[in-house]
C-alpha cells in the first residue's frame, strides 16, 4: 500500500469513528442555541418587525450575544427572515444593518 493510499484510509477511519455530532455544523447541535442571548425572549415580535419598524430592541440584545456572528451566518446559509445576529434578514439576504 502506498503512503498516499495509507493517509486516504486513515483519514476515512478518523471520520466514520467521529459522531455525527462532530462532524455536524456547531449551529445543528442540539445545545448551541442555548446560548443565544435572545433564548427565551417573551418579546417575539421585536424579532420580525415590519420593514417601517425599528428592531433597536432586538439589535441590543444581539450585541452582547456570544453567537452573535454565528446567528447572522446561520440566517444567511438557511434563508432565514427576521433578525438574526443583529442584523435583519428576509430569506437570508441581509436588508437591514
Amino acid at each position: 500500500m502506498t503512503t498516499t493510499a495509507v493517509q486516504e484510509t486513515t483519514a476515512v477511519q478518523d471520520i466514520q469513528e467521529q459522531t455525527l455530532a462532530e462532524l455536524l455544523p456547531i449551529s445543528d447541535s442540539p445545545d448551541y442555541w442555548q446560548h443565544a442571548a435572545c433564548e427565551g425572549d417573551p418579546n417575539h415580535e421585536a424579532w420580525f418587525p415590519y420593514p417601517s419598524q425599528d428592531f433597536d430592541y432586538a439589535r441590543r440584545i444581539c450585541d452582547g450575544c456570544p453567537i452573535r456572528r454565528e446567528c447572522g451566518d446561520f440566517a444567511s446559509r438557511t434563508g432565514q427572515s427576521g433578525v438574526w445576529g443583529g442584523h435583519e434578514y428576509d430569506r437570508g439576504k441581509m436588508i437591514r444593518e
